[in-house]
């Protein structure tokens, strides 16, 4: 029976205990808060996901959402008595609580299938083990569990527009096998789990950064410092390094805590120059490798920043799941020359249609031919424009044309040939812009791509209102100018250093 005065333990607890054991029981003992696992964006289309999965079974029974949890129970195990198929079922065994998106009565067999349902494009290891959570409370319950099948997204369907056929945009798979291959793996940490709840049963925890198996890698992932690493909780700095890895855990157990700290015969020629420029707090600037990189950059230069959605729900004819459609870019043009700069953008407001061919019109008018165009990580960017060429061959000779302009100005920050030591051995351009000039995201409204996205998909599903809706892309606009001025900014200092140097 269900112990009620016990702590339930969840499915997601038991995924936390096996990326690391001092988490699971820190959230557990209500030590610190159970860590935000909200994703930007998702609940806006599980909704409708949702029922195209539960659309292909007909006959099935609901548990409520707006029940109390132990009526869910209580129904749960009278739908069960009654052999009944269950979306939303609500298992619990001793201390174990477990929600199944559906469980399935197989009449021939007698006994049941466990369904997951999952807007993602592959098979993740955590699917295993949720499926396996689910297996050891139905079958605490003596319920006969036959096999696991995965409702996924069809990663290569491509939309044709109107209504979405379900047969060809979801992935119905048989796991059974895979799980049964994988059966011991997944007993074995089961056992592990059942080991440790034991042995920590009214016995005071002892947390450590290092003995603790599996564990974080790194100090700065570590949900309290202050318990697993008493003492040295400001040690986080040697997980700055890059391309540390499991080094930097090697190095704490040794007793380093700071780039000072760590000998010079430990570090990488790259670990070296972050280790110097934090010890000195000069920054380092390798300008041999610039004069190279910046060789055939064209007097007159563009910065580009793309904002896109990603939807698992396509909402465009010739889109697939997760494909990137641009909504917005931000522009900025230097005349070095002159020292003139322009900023150009193009916002797309009709949020009724397909954005992909006015961003690329107006864009494809806006871009002077010929000139270098600077992104960060550009990879993303000449995507973007690639597949709506692809889409519309109107633009192929613009993408043929502007293909070869770009250069990715994250380049030089990854490969270390400049450092700041604000950096703290990262490269993003958010981390970067402050270190070189005066702005930041920091006092943005939407300081990310991903809220950027989820704001943009907020407006298409009208979750706004008409005051809101202003507000938000105002806010749009705002962040990507400031991406691409970033990049601007960022250049020019390049620029500078290179001529002083």
């Amino acid at each position: 029976m269900f112990d009620q005065k016990s702590t339930p333990i969840t499915k997601s607890q038991y995924l936390q205990y096996l990326r690391c054991n001092n988490a699971f029981h820190l959230v557990k003992d209500g030590i610190v808060p159970k860590p935000s696992s909200a994703s930007y964006g998702g609940y806006l289309e599980w909704g409708d996901f949702l029922k195209l999965c539960r659309d292909q079974f007909s006959d099935a029974t609901s548990i409520d959402k707006t029940l109390e949890k132990e009526e869910s129970f209580q129904k749960t195990e009278k739908l069960i008595l009654e052999k009944k198929s269950i979306f939303h079922a609500h298992l619990r065994f001793k201390e174990f609580v477990s929600t199944v998106e559906y469980l399935e009565y197989d009449n021939e067999r007698e006994g049941w299938i466990l369904w997951d349902f999952r807007p993602i494009g592959s098979i993740k290891q955590d699917i295993m083990r949720s499926l396996y959570f689910h297996k050891q409370v139905a079958e605490g319950m003596s319920l006969n569990i036959l096999g696991y099948k995965l409702i996924r997204i069809q990663t290569k369907y491509i939309y044709p527009g109107g209504p979405i056929q379900p047969e060809d945009y979801l992935l119905i798979e048989d796991i059974t096998p895979r799980m049964e291959s994988e059966l011991g793996t997944r007993a074995d940490e089961w056992n592990q789990f059942q080991e440790e709840l034991e042995r920590t049963k009214g016995q005071t925890v002892l947390y450590s950064f290092l003995d603790s198996k599996p564990s974080c890698r790194s100090l700065k992932t570590c949900l309290s410092p202050i318990h697993c690493a008493k003492g040295k909780e400001n040690a986080k700095e040697i997980f700055d390094f890059r391309d540390s890895s499991e080094l930097a855990k090697q190095w704490f157990a040794l007793g380093y805590e700071s780039y000072e700290s760590v000998p010079d015969s430990e570090l990488t020629p790259i670990q070296k120059i972050q280790k110097q420029a934090h010890i000195t707090g000069d920054i380092y600037f390798d300008r041999k490798s610039f004069e190279t990189y910046l060789s055939n950059v064209t007097k007159s230069v563009a910065f580009l920043d793309f904002e896109s959605i990603n939807p698992y729900l396509p909402l465009y004819p010739q889109t697939r799941p997760f494909q990137h459609v641009p909504y917005l870019y931000s522009l900025h043009i230097w005349d070095r020359e002159n020292d003139t700069l322009i900023h150009k953008t193009y916002l797309h407001k009709d949020l009724e249609t397909d954005p992909r061919v006015p961003v690329m019109a107006q864009l494809q008018k806006d871009l002077p031919p010929g000139i270098t165009v600077f992104s960060f990580n550009d990879f993303f960017e000449k995507l973007i424009i690639q597949e709506a060429a692809e889409a519309y061959p109107e633009f192929l000779e613009f993408w043929e044309r502007v293909k070869s302009m770009f250069i990715d100005l994250a380049m030089p920050f990854k490969k270390l040939w400049i450092y700041h030591p604000g950096q703290n051995g990262k490269a993003s351009l958010k981390e970067i812009l402050p270190c070189f000039s005066t702005e930041s995201h920091g006092g943005l409204s939407i300081r990310e791509g991903q809220d950027a996205n989820y704001q943009y998909l907020r407006l298409i599903k009208k979750q706004v209102t008409a005051e809101e809706k202003k507000r938000v892309l105002e806010d749009l606009i705002a962040y990507c100018k400031l991406d691409s001025y970033g990049l601007f900014l960022i250049y020019r200092m390049l620029q500078e250093r290179l001529s002083v140097i």
